[in-house]
């Protein structure tokens, strides 16, 4: 596995306006070629968020399959923890504001 970089983010923050989506659509798509040694493939992933209710395409994102898996395993072990506060009768005890990286980066 390499080993993770440190990325450097700019001084001054971007803003960025969140956008609401209310659906997701999910596409792959798998090349093929035949070469000398036999068949190589490769594959993408492709993600489409969508406003329905204004009938927009908000945002679309293409990924490898790699970080699709890294992007669902955070996704799954972050939505269970909320779920479990979400649960939970008490006040939280600090912000369940996590950041977290597919491993790559740092």
């Amino acid at each position: 596995m390499a080993e993770p970089q440190k990325v450097q983010i700019r001084g001054t923050p971007a803003i960025v306006k969140p956008l609401f989506a209310d659906e997701v659509m999910l596409g792959i798509t798998v090349k093929a070629t035949t070469t000398e040694e036999g068949v190589k493939k490769e594959g993408l992933v492709r993600l489409s968020f969508l406003d329905v209710v204004r009938g927009q395409l908000l945002a679309e994102i293409v990924i490898t399959p790699a970080t699709a898996k890294s992007l669902s395993k955070i996704l799954n072990s972050d939505l269970k923890r909320m779920d479990e506060e979400l649960k939970s009768k008490k006040l939280p005890e600090k912000p369940l504001i996590k950041e977290e990286t597919t491993g790559y980066i740092y």
